[in-house]
């Protein structure tokens, strides 16, 4: 009897020290803690004990980017390919660059009230008054470089900037293809300037390959069919798909 009591006894010393004893922390993402990430195939986990913790503090991406595969042989990326190439003789063939500061010098001091004498960077620059002046300098070349992608497929839109630049594609214009004055003159002129920039330079290769953008603040149902390419200030940069026509 005396054993079984101090068997009894024992037993209970030793659960006491037992709860009294801290239990070592584990993180969510410890192999093997509470709430522990599954494993690979190769049996590792997705985040390592050396990985930097993560801070409450840090920004949620507004989006998650999507694939950006533009792969294919024809369609779309076959048409865009000999415009877009970067190999000498091939690919964008950019304008007289004097021919352009000539023209730019002239067109910032004298603001155009329509389309009536259009040129290709008189189409570009009115694009980016309208559309993006009130966004920072590579998000108004961005535009310019969208207008440039879409000119690199005639079959969809047109040759040229001029005839990409169309009232059911640009909100800014209307059904008969007039436009609002132009009276802010500080950011005409910079509209000019980096619309003859990106006409010299052609398309943004950053952007790879953009045709569509839109403001933040709105969802447009088009874009679901689209790749994200860059979020730039305001505005969200989108490419067609492979199989687009």
């Amino acid at each position: 009897m005396y054993l079984y009591l101090f068997r009894a006894l024992l037993g209970s010393l030793l659960f006491a020290c037992l709860l009294a004893a801290p239990l070592p922390a584990q993180s969510l993402f410890q192999p093997g803690g509470f709430g522990a990430r599954p494993a690979s195939d190769g049996g590792a986990p997705f985040f390592s004990r050396a990985a930097a913790p993560i801070r409450a503090s840090a920004p949620v991406p507004l989006i998650e980017q999507r694939a950006l595969a533009l792969a294919d042989t024809g369609g779309l990326a076959a048409r865009r390919r000999n415009f877009l190439a970067p190999f000498s003789g091939q690919g964008y063939s950019p304008p007289n660059a004097r021919a352009v500061r000539e023209e730019a010098a002239w067109l910032a001091a004298n603001p155009p009230r329509d389309f009536s004498r259009e040129t290709d960077l008189m189409c570009i620059a009115v694009s980016i008054y309208h559309e993006a002046r009130n966004q920072p300098r590579d998000g108004q070349a961005a535009v310019a470089s969208v207008i440039l992608t879409r000119a690199a497929d005639p079959m969809r839109w047109g040759m040229t900037p001029c005839s990409v630049v169309v009232p059911v594609q640009f909100s800014y214009l209307t059904p008969k293809r007039g436009f609002a004055p132009i009276r802010d003159l500080h950011s005409w002129s910079l509209a000019v300037e980096i619309a003859a920039e990106v006409l010299m330079a052609g398309p943004d290769p950053r952007l790879k390959g953009a045709d569509h953008y839109h403001a933040t603040y709105v969802d447009p149902v088009w874009n679901k069919h689209m790749d994200l390419v860059e979020r730039i200030a305001d505005h969200l940069f989108w490419r067609s798909r492979p199989e687009a026509s």
